[in-house]
């Protein structure tokens, strides 16, 4: 055995003299024995107790009887005048039994361990730092399967009473949670199409998690406190927000949505007949550009028409949204973007149809570019082989290719303008799911908690040298330390809230050389 690790308790009692609770453990990496010294017990009653380690004589230097176990310690308090320091008392190892043996002093290093109990109990970031030998994470599962099973012995009228009431309540609201999940989740095949469906859904699952995390560690932590106070605010900024709406607006929002939409409609009107002449001075195929600019200008008349024809619908509709538009803020924003889908549907109809034309003539003309090198796409082998193509073979393609090439600028034309309506759409689209997820996960209550350093958003130790001894033992002292405010927010995230991925621009600026379909961030 190489060194001997004791780990004390800084509310350690100095004069109190007591047999000493605690766990013994093994490390084979380090060739260590580790000693966990958590109280001191003053009950000699106890003859046979599977939680005592040792004797602490302290001050009093008074002698325990030993018991009748495999590893023993015995720890005294003691001053050292040759160790130049404000406090020149530390603790010392008297006798040590390793395996029923006793073991010599100069055949180990002793180190001493003060560390923090209270800290490493309250801190809840500390498990995500899960390294291989972590001393302290063994110490802190140990310290709380022992605050477990006192409480278990302890356990009086008043906490049970506690505990019961807290249980209740959760179960009051699970079962409506639970039955609304199971509605959205039978919905889900319709609820997918729309932002607020797949909104309800996650909120409802969210809402559950939160829950039966309660129910499971019966108490409420720093990741449930932080959601909970999450969805209050977003639900009082919703209302709020919703208030000042209706005391700022006059007309119906079915109203106010059709105004707009119509100026809409005007101005993509006003874009599709100047394509339909001489856009930037660009000489197009006239009779091409003609059938585009009319075939869609009858799609954009079309979706005007439908929405004026739903406008009574539309206020039973709005009504509904209200009622969705008072649970949060984030709800309001999952209903603007529906709302922003509604209206540019027409625009994304119009990309559609110009990105597929765009994609079929891009593809077809670089298939016919192989025919001019002898060359053709292999399918089954994903490979270009080469090929002897007949006169009459390059004839044909030839004159498709001429076709294909000649009408290409005009389908560009469009599909440059469309494409650029689709990304700026998108791009906004993006903002309000972002904006969705912060109010989502909005940390206030964690801040406040990471800002007046709180030990519940502590996650690593600082290990600090105090003294050297003249037997050769050191004395180390244990703190806590707040981590970043980085992995602290992640940390506070639930378990059911998905971080959005990272937007993959190569694929993006592929799928518009190509003309891929572009699909909401």
């Amino acid at each position: 055995m190489k060194s001997l690790l004791v780990f004390i308790p800084n509310n350690f009692p100095f004069e109190t003299s007591g047999y000493i609770n605690g766990k013994v453990l093994y490390d084979n990496e380090s060739d260590s024995k580790k000693f966990y010294v958590i109280n001191i017990n003053t009950n000699d009653s106890q003859e046979s107790n599977s939680e005592l380690i040792g004797y602490y004589s302290g001050t009093q230097n008074t002698a325990g009887c030993r018991k009748k176990i495999n590893d023993w310690i015995e720890i005294t308090f003691k001053s050292d005048n040759s160790v130049q320091t404000k406090d020149n008392s530390y603790y010392s190892v008297k006798n040590v039994i390793v395996d029923t043996k006793t073991i010599e002093k100069s055949n180990y290093h002793t180190v001493i361990i003060i560390y923090d109990q209270k800290a490493l109990i309250k801190s809840e970031l500390f498990r995500t730092q899960n390294l291989s030998g972590n001393h302290f994470l063994e110490l802190k599962d140990i310290l709380e399967k022992k605050i477990i099973e006192d409480k278990i012995k302890k356990k009086n009228y008043f906490e049970n009473c506690k505990e019961t009431l807290l249980m209740y309540m959760i179960i009051i609201f699970m079962y409506p949670v639970l039955f609304l999940s199971k509605v959205t989740s039978k919905l889900l095949p319709i609820f997918k199409y729309s932002t607020l469906g797949l909104h309800l859904s996650g909120w409802l699952e969210n809402i559950k998690w939160i829950l039966l995390t309660i129910i499971q560690d019966k108490k409420f932590t720093l990741k449930t406190l932080n959601p909970i106070v999450a969805i209050t605010l977003d639900i009082l900024l919703g209302v709020f927000l919703i208030r000042f709406l209706m005391q700022t607006i006059d007309e119906r929002p079915s109203h106010i949505l059709l105004d707009n939409a119509e100026k809409v409609v005007d101005t993509l009107k006003n874009l599709v007949n100047w394509l339909m002449g001489a856009p930037a001075g660009l000489k197009l195929n006239y009779s091409f550009n003609k059938m585009l600019g009319k075939f869609f200008l009858y799609h954009i008349h079309f979706w005007w028409t439908f929405l004026v024809s739903i406008k009574p619908v539309m206020d039973f509709f709005f009504d509904v949204l209200m009622l969705f538009g008072r649970l949060g803020i984030t709800f309001q924003i999952a209903i603007a973007a529906d709302i922003l889908a509604l209206v540019s549907f027409h625009a994304y109809c119009i990309y559609v149809y110009a990105a597929r034309l765009f994609n079929l003539q891009m593809r077809g003309l670089t298939a016919l570019f192989r025919l001019f090198l002898g060359k053709k796409k292999n399918p089954l082998r994903e490979r270009v082989d080469s090929c002897q193509y007949q006169a009459d073979q390059l004839f044909v393609g030839t004159l498709l290719f001429t076709i294909l090439l000649f009408l290409m600028p005009t389908t560009w034309v469009y599909y440059t303008v469309f494409t650029t309506l689709r990304v700026i759409i998108i791009g906004f689209g993006g903002f309000l799911t972002k904006l969705r997820f912060y109010f989502q996960v909005l940390p206030v209550y964690t801040f406040l908690c990471w800002l007046f350093n709180s030990r519940c958003v502590h996650s690593s130790v600082k290990i600090s040298l105090k003294s050297i001894h003249q037997d050769r033992s050191s004395t180390l002292m244990m703190t806590t330390v707040r981590s970043s405010w980085s992995e602290t927010w992640v940390h506070c995230i639930p378990d059911t809230i998905n971080h959005n991925p990272p937007i993959e621009w190569k694929m993006i600026v592929k799928n518009i050389f190509w003309g891929e379909l572009l699909y909401p961030l």
